[in-house]
């Protein structure tokens, strides 16, 4: 259980620091404190069964606070992105029937337009919140007497293409085989100092900058807010050497850091989110001396890969994600549902305990599990005869392009070793005659400018005709999301 975990970690390193939040450097000892006191309060202010509680909240101590308290009471806990608008909200409470929330004092006016509609609804803000245990006499309520260890604790989003993100219950079960999984693989420890800088309603975020940190005696330093300057001084001044982040983090910080020193403290750098490029890898190791290990995993399951400390060789048509982590199998399926050998190339399942029961309002029957109840990826790859698991696209990615198909990796490879180009996400589009073409969205790196011809340039040095983008669309780096997911074309005029 999620209490246990936390209350034998506080209780070890009490007097060690657990967060750094501004001007805030609080010890395990005091925020167990600070846990119990929000316990308190959640259930004075909610009663004994509030059931999902829902928190739009920047990274800090407080949603640190309020994720341990909920999980110590008969409830859930909802991670909520706060630019999710009024309607999204409606989507959600439509679905999981929550009636309270917990808010940045900003948000209230757009909680409130769904929360006022609801009776006996009930919406609190972050400053309202407890920052001590006040004698509430929290510290004798029992810790979720009537749950058990494959009741959901948290709800995690993910994105899907059904018009709305899917909902992922994680039981204290999972969360208890994330934290302890990742923690086992890397040897983490109290000399540990995490940016926890990847916002937490991210699987990313929560799984690997809140739990593996908190429930193992590491430090977590707050960034309520990514700014690659603000971010630069935070990691100098507080000495932080662990970083999980995203490719987009690596490429502002790449672009905008003056001076390498600035930086040196960062020791381990590791990014999930997307894959990265192999250029902005090489530039980063080239210039700050550590290695940027590639994560995979999914909101379903958890970590599932770290790319090793040394580099692994790499084929042209594949990404190596490292060995499958501690308490992780991964097997490679074929069409038939059969296990593949080492080197074939399949559909990559995943069996661990982090891996979730199911989509909410989703039938078991529909996650289609692979023999051995491996769960399904949508990941096409291959393990090597050492084990070591490597990633050459996604089922249902292949275009199919005037009767010929053609991997979206592969083009997107080509175009990122241009010179200037961050990263590149290929997909088809339909056109007003019928018919689909090949369509790139291309990040480009600051300084840089890149124009159409450029891009065609590179991809006729690369691929075949029949393989180039046809609608060529430029982002800025600022329009990717800090997680790492793709981002809709610039409001710009076109580039010739």
């Amino acid at each position: 259980m999620i209490p246990e975990l936390f209350r034998g970690v506080a209780e070890r390193y009490g007097d060690r620091p657990a967060i750094i939040d501004g001007g805030q450097r609080i010890t395990y000892g005091e925020l167990s404190e600070r846990v119990q006191g929000v316990r308190g309060w959640l259930r004075n202010s909610l009663g004994s069964r509030p059931g999902i509680i829902a928190a739009a909240l920047d990274n800090s101590w407080q949603f640190v606070a309020c994720f341990f308290a909920a999980s110590g009471l008969d409830c859930s806990f909802l991670p909520c992105n706060p630019q999710w608008r009024a309607a999204e909200l409606h989507g959600l409470i439509e679905r999981l029937g929550f009636r309270n929330a917990i808010v940045e004092a900003r948000l209230s006016a757009e909680w409130n337009q769904v929360l006022d509609q609801m009776s006996g609804a009930r919406l609190m803000t972050r400053d309202t919140m407890p920052s001590e245990n006040s004698g509430s006499a929290c510290s004798s309520l029992p810790a979720r007497s009537g749950a058990g260890l494959d009741d959901p604790v948290v709800y995690l989003s993910t994105s899907a293409t059904l018009g709305a993100p899917r909902l992922v219950p994680r039981s204290h079960r999972n969360l208890g085989a994330i934290a302890s999984n990742v923690a086992h693989t890397l040897e983490v420890g109290p000399d540990w100092r995490f940016l926890s800088v990847v916002p937490f309603h991210y699987a990313n975020g929560f799984n690997n900058s809140l739990l593996v940190p908190l429930l193992n005696g590491a430090t977590a330093v707050m960034m309520p807010k990514f700014n690659p300057r603000a971010c630069t001084e935070l990691v100098h001044r507080e000495q932080v050497n662990t970083l999980f982040g995203s490719p987009f983090i690596y490429s502002s910080l790449l672009d905008q850091v003056g001076c390498e020193a600035e930086l040196s403290s960062l020791k381990r750098c590791f990014s999930a989110g997307g894959r990265m490029s192999t250029g902005l890898v090489d530039r980063w190791q080239e210039r700050f001396g550590v290695r940027i290990r590639q994560l995979y995993g999914m909101t379903e399951v958890g970590v599932i890969a770290i790319e090793s400390s040394e580099r692994a060789p790499e084929p042209s048509s594949a990404s190596c994600v490292g060995p499958p982590i501690h308490g992780v199998e991964v097997a490679v399926f074929g069409p038939d549902g059969l296990k593949l050998a080492s080197g074939e190339i399949g559909e990559l399942g995943v069996r661990s305990e982090a891996v979730m029961a199911g989509y909410v309002g989703e039938s078991e029957a529909q996650l289609g599990l692979l023999a051995d109840g491996f769960f399904p990826t949508g990941d096409l790859g291959f393990l090597d005869s050492r084990g070591t698991l490597y990633l050459t696209g996604r089922m249902g990615r292949v275009m199919n392009i005037a009767g010929v198909k053609v991997d979206p990796v592969e083009v997107e490879r080509a175009v990122e070793l241009l010179a200037g180009v961050s990263s590149c996400h290929v997909d088809a589009v339909m056109q007003a005659l019928g018919g689909e073409v090949i369509r790139a969205r291309v990040v480009v790196r600051e300084g840089f400018d890149l124009r159409r011809r450029e891009i065609i340039e590179q991809c006729r040095r690369h691929l075949a005709e029949y393989k180039f983008p046809r609608v060529i669309e430029f982002a800025e780096d600022s329009s990717m999301t800090i997680a790492g997911k793709i981002p809709g074309p610039a409001q710009r005029g076109p580039r010739t």
